[in-house]
């Protein structure tokens, strides 16, 4: 049936947290498959996927993160920042990933972490030391607000890359008047 629902995201698709294969071992990197980092997230929540990356011994030590996940940063400085992918890739443990099932659509996933109460849920559930840190326990607890069509997360992206998609070419404008 139709209407909205709220559901933890470790409910809601696969979580997992990166890990990083042993630096001192070479042969751990090389092009078999991005090895992505908090750096590598662009502000229209794509991947650069043209910097480090492992080799096949190097996945075998790593967590593989599918394609149409969705990546959060979850340490540091830039704790929230939101990514998702569109190839199969690794992270470093500073990144969390979800996997949604079956019924829920990546890129509205994406636009709900980017949602300022996601954010400060995040916020919120994370260890206030020096380096702010949300483990990968409290973050799979975390909930979002979800359409239980699909059809209405189709209409919502649409509207949101739109709607985005405008405010770049009105910057993209704006600079080039400047």
């Amino acid at each position: 049936m139709g209407g909205w629902k709220t559901d933890k995201l470790s409910n809601l698709g696969i979580t997992q947290t990166g890990s990083t294969p042993k630096t001192t071992v070479k042969e751990n990197f090389g092009s078999a498959i991005p090895f992505v980092k908090p750096a590598d997230f662009q502000p229209n929540g794509l991947i650069d996927y043209n910097n480090d990356g492992l080799s096949e011994k190097g996945l075998a030590e790593s967590r593989l993160v599918k394609q149409d996940s969705v990546l959060m940063v979850c340490i540091g400085a830039t704790i929230g920042k939101v990514g998702y992918t569109s190839v199969n890739v690794t992270t470093n443990q500073q990144i969390n990933s979800f996997t949604p099932h079956q019924g829920m659509l990546t890129k509205y996933c994406y636009y709900a972490m980017l949602n300022n109460e996601f954010h400060r849920q995040v916020i919120y559930n994370s260890s206030q030391a020096t380096l702010p840190i949300i483990n990968k326990s409290k973050w799979s607890s975390l909930e979002i607000k979800y359409p239980a069509e699909i059809k209405e997360q189709q209409r919502i992206v649409a509207i949101l890359d739109q709607a985005f998609a405008d405010i770049e070419k009105a910057r993209a404008n704006a600079e080039k008047n400047l």
